[in-house]
């Protein structure tokens, strides 16, 4: 059995962030709000940003147990993962490239894609991303033949129509994950980690025909909604996603921020409430407002920005003072998909990957007191047996 405690040296926020942010309820999500942080959350050794060195953000999966379900996980993840090789500011949702994000801990990879010339392309709705799916999978793959502790999953959607190509969409996904087909898992149930180590898992957010047992079925993927909604798949698994990127009306960078906290603060909660290790849950962290008005983009969103002569902090620093003000212990809140997960605080995805773990240092008082009480019984035995002798 692998071993399950985790150790880390914990990491002070930013005291910038520390003195301008603090916790408020909103029924019953607390997330982050302009103001002085409240008595009692200072000081205190879990109120810290922990953080991981590199080696172990690339094999944090190999400190977990083979039969943990893969649901019953905090796993980080990207949105529009491979959106990376263009600077325009409605197109880069990520500045790591996939083996960055790998190394940096995500296992979890949206990848939007699009068929032209009957080569599958990575896209951002209208924009090709100058990268096929093959060569990206490459990568994955290259990397998992490095860290076979490890496992991922990947989300395929069809993100545009197809140009100038002969065969059907689904048939060319099939093609290109066949090559490799010793490194998927196409099944439709839950996997456990033991049985996805080394490999990936396909989540299809696509449609053709005979797809039925094809990867786990995510094409009723509902676009934009208001509210969280729940897939059911063909074994039942259920799946629930809070995908809500783009709100009506004109929204100003705080108030778009503010209610897209509200929507990701209630999945984390639900998430972490649910006692159905089965059930997934996707969180997405992302948005964007464009019209008019206002233009707000995904890096705004997630990093922040100025509001007038006001530093808005964005929804990367929010989740993760979410996360800095939890109990400590593991906790589920499932696939986080995050814009720049790496920019805006420090250890973002360091601290998702340790709400899987217990703290190393209840483990350590854990040994401590086993220790002790071995040596409470080893001393009354040689005093039991002591006695026994003086009785002869």
């Amino acid at each position: 059995m692998l071993p399950r405690m985790l150790c880390a040296k914990a990491r002070m926020n930013s005291p910038r962030v520390e003195e301008q942010y603090y916790f408020v309820e909103k029924g019953n999500d607390p997330f982050v709000a302009p103001g002085t942080p409240p008595n009692g959350t200072q000081g205190s050794p879990w109120r810290t940003s922990p953080a991981l060195k590199g080696d172990l953000t690339q094999h944090w999966m190999g400190l977990l147990d083979d039969e943990i379900p893969l649901p019953a996980l905090t796993i980080p993840g990207t949105h529009d993962s491979a959106a990376y090789t263009h600077n325009w500011p409605f197109v880069a949702t990520q500045h790591l490239k996939i083996v960055g994000q790998l190394n940096a801990g995500i296992r979890y990879f949206d990848l939007r894609c699009g068929l032209r010339a009957d080569v599958v392309e990575m896209v951002h709705g209208p924009t090709y991303l100058g990268l096929t799916l093959e060569k990206v999978l490459q990568h994955m793959y290259t990397w998992l033949f490095r860290h076979p502790t490890e496992a991922l999953i990947v989300q395929i959607k069809e993100d545009r129509r197809s140009e100038r190509s002969s065969v059907h969409f689904m048939n060319a996904i099939f093609d290109v994950v066949t090559m490799n087909s010793d490194r998927w898992r196409t099944a439709n149930t839950i996997p456990t980690l033991g049985d996805l180590r080394g490999r990936i898992q396909l989540f299809r957010r696509f449609v053709g025909p005979s797809l039925l047992a094809y990867g786990m079925d995510v094409s009723e993927w509902e676009d934009n909604p208001a509210d969280p909604f729940t897939i059911y798949t063909l074994h039942d698994v259920r799946i629930t996603i809070q995908d809500h990127y783009k709100f009506p009306g004109a929204q100003t960078l705080p108030s778009l921020i503010t209610k897209k906290g509200g929507n990701v603060s209630e999945l984390l909660r639900r998430a972490s409430n649910d006692k159905d290790r089965d059930h997934w849950y996707i969180n997405f962290v992302s948005a964007y407002e464009l019209n008019v008005f206002f233009q707000l983009t995904p890096h705004e969103i997630a990093v922040g920005g100025y509001w007038g002569f006001r530093w808005i902090v964005g929804m990367n620093v929010r989740l993760m003072a979410y996360l800095t003000a939890r109990t400590p212990g593991r906790e589920r809140f499932g696939i986080v998909a995050m814009d720049f997960p790496e920019q805006g605080t420090d250890g973002l995805v360091a601290s998702l990957i340790l709400t899987n773990f217990e703290p190393a240092i209840r483990s350590t008082w854990r040994s401590l007191a086993g220790c002790i009480l071995m040596l409470v019984l080893c001393i009354a035995l040689w005093l039991l047996l002591d006695h026994c002798a003086v009785l002869r």
